[in-house]
């Protein structure tokens, strides 16, 4: 990998602070100080960070990390605020398809009723869920839950925030 995760490097080409989103599936090389300096930064002054991640035991190249261990970590171990999007995942590993009931029912919700339609059902296979904290964040909302653990604090499958002027969206 040759890429720099950096945010107003003018010396960086793909500087974050040249995008309004920025997409990481499943990260597989944990990232560095600079590195979630850079996407906490990124965040704080309106960027949006999808944060995508594997099951717990998933760790690709053997280095001990798998991605839920390494979103903790940009959550935790940031230079800005412990856990400022209140929410981590969790070290787990299921498949799930989820029903109508564990979507969320809030007529508002522009992520499950948007311009293409409404979620009825989404479905996970070998993927972990995420625990809210709102007394962390008091913006952080749950949009999908596991199965059979209803709409409520832990299970969440899909998750926003907002965080100074930026946010951020984790499945």
């Amino acid at each position: 990998i040759t890429g720099k995760i950096t945010y107003g490097n003018a010396t960086n080409a793909q500087d974050l602070s040249k995008y309004d989103v920025f997409v990481v599936c499943e990260p597989n090389i944990r990232f560095t100080q600079a590195e979630i300096t850079a996407m906490m930064q990124f965040i704080q002054n309106g960027g949006a960070l999808f944060a995508i991640s594997d099951h717990t035991v998933s760790d690709r190249n053997n280095d001990g990390w798998d991605s839920p261990m390494m979103w903790n970590d940009f959550m935790t171990n940031n230079p800005v605020q412990n856990n400022a999007f209140g929410f981590t995942f969790d070290l787990q590993n299921f498949s799930d398809a989820t029903s109508n009931s564990n979507v969320s029912t809030s007529p508002t919700d522009s992520i499950i009723h948007g311009p293409f339609g409404s979620v009825a059902e989404v479905k996970w296979s070998n993927g972990t869920s995420m625990t809210m904290n709102p007394s962390q964040n008091a913006s952080v909302k749950g949009h999908v839950w596991k199965s059979g653990k209803g709409q409520t604090d832990t299970a969440a499958v899909c998750v926003t925030a907002r965080y100074k002027c930026g946010r951020i969206a984790a499945i």
